[in-house]
């Protein structure tokens, strides 16, 4: 039987009461979805009755501030089926957010996550977490064969291009279905439209990653929320997490690097004139901006390598407690 109950960060969450042995957590981000829900979850259903080897299951939807009446279908579908569990947010917080909600009230051991907008063929889950036990931490899906038009599809493809920067090789970082561990995925934290990086946040704590083709379907309900904004605000993202899965733990390698390069140029500037100056009698007279230049380089790049300092010496306080590597396997300890 489900109940409903509000939860101290302000989320309210319609539950049935949770089985403590469950396996598979699926979880649905869902914004104005609500002509989607009930029947992607009827597919999920019946992909878990088809295919027993990962149950039990849960199917985590989580509303993300919906205009549309998806709360009340959630609040319906958690109370007429025991595997789901609505988490009702108070207000449109973004799809990052809405997964990171949804990962967190998930109780699997292996957690999926998926678009609510049915575009996501839940007959791949079972092909994913079987990839998954063969010693992967995240088995991505990549849409190989994409239905969407070339205004979502080039965008995409730049932007995953670009991701590959951030370490792990795989083809698309824009695709939700995806499977997990739980023990690797509740380490993450997300923000901004950092749900497409997370095979890049877990690839840099040394989980393993990989990635299987999977079917992707048109839309047939609802509006699709993918717009220029969105383009706009995951590349800003791509740009932080490029940066931030290299030199997070050694800024000063980053700051401090560019420092030089400006320091040794406006250095050989300045040499070049004094060059002049001393051994043939030039006057400097002509060369004022030359002169301004080589004093802006050498100023601006002292102060890049102090500030690749300070940034490193913040970080080394910051995870001063936290070790700087993840343990695989200890062999011959009890």
């Amino acid at each position: 039987m489900a109940k409903t109950g509000s939860m101290p960060d302000g989320s309210v969450v319609a539950a049935r009461d949770t089985d403590s042995d469950v396996q598979t957590s699926i979880v649905l981000p869902a914004y104005n979805e609500s002509e989607n829900l009930e029947p992607l979850i009827d597919e999920i259903q019946s992909t878990f009755r088809d295919n027993t080897t990962y149950g039990p299951y849960e199917v985590v939807v989580v509303d993300d501030g919906s205009t549309d009446g998806t709360a009340e279908t959630i609040r319906q579908l958690a109370t007429d089926r025991d595997e789901v569990t609505g988490v009702l947010l108070r207000r449109n917080f973004g799809q990052s957010a809405a997964l990171a909600a949804g990962i967190d009230y998930a109780t699997g051991e292996y957690i999926v996550t998926m678009d609510a907008d049915r575009q996501n063929n839940p007959a791949d889950i079972p092909k994913l977490l079987t990839k998954l036990e063969e010693g992967y931490d995240c088995v991505s899906g990549w849409r190989r064969d994409r239905d969407d038009p070339l205004s979502k599809t080039i965008p995409s493809a730049i932007q995953t291009r670009l991701a590959k920067l951030t370490g792990p090789d795989i083809h698309d970082f824009g695709c939700t279905l995806t499977a997990y561990r739980a023990t690797g995925l509740k380490e993450i934290d997300l923000y901004g439209e950092g749900h497409r990086y997370i095979p890049a946040k877990l690839h840099k704590r040394g989980y393993r990653i990989t990635e299987l083709p999977v079917d992707h379907r048109p839309r047939t309900a609802g509006e699709t929320k993918y717009g220029m904004k969105r383009l706009v605000k995951g590349f800003v993202d791509l740009l932080f997490h490029v940066f931030w899965n290299r030199f997070s733990t050694r800024p000063s390698h980053f700051f401090g690097g560019i420092g030089l390069v400006l320091m040794t140029a406006g250095g050989l500037i300045g040499s070049h004139m004094v060059f002049l100056k001393y051994a043939f009698g030039q006057s400097l007279a002509p060369h004022v901006p030359r002169l301004i230049l080589t004093v802006a380089l050498v100023l601006f790049g002292v102060q890049l390598v102090m500030f690749g300092f300070l940034a490193e010496m913040i970080v080394k306080q910051q995870y001063r407690d936290e070790r700087p590597y993840r343990v695989n396997a200890v062999i011959g300890e009890d």
